[in-house]
């Protein structure tokens, strides 16, 4: 089945290489979507499409991050699917 998150990262996650890190675990399981830094507060937004078991690896890769990363939390809301996305990509 494919599932499709809104996720919001709370931590030290801006400046660390996060948004890269996000994007080759993304890729290596194959799953679509993108990632933002946003503006208020030091958190890093994103949505992630893909079968259910990839996308759960995926999250429990993003809540370790890399390895300068702190994360406090992470939001996760489940959103409509989108049928055109072909990769994960970084939004600047």
């Amino acid at each position: 089945m494919v599932v499709r998150y809104s996720i919001v990262v709370h931590g030290r996650v801006q400046g660390v290489g996060f948004r890269y890190f996000a994007q080759y675990e993304a890729r290596k399981q194959g799953l679509t979507g993108w990632i933002k830094n946003c503006e208020a507060n030091h958190m890093i937004e994103m949505e992630v499409q893909g079968e259910v078991e990839k996308v759960e690896v995926f999250v429990d890769q993003i809540k370790q991050g890399p390895p300068f990363a702190h994360v406090e939390r992470i939001e996760q809301y489940a959103i409509p699917t989108i049928s055109h996305e072909t990769t994960f990509r970084i939004i600047y």
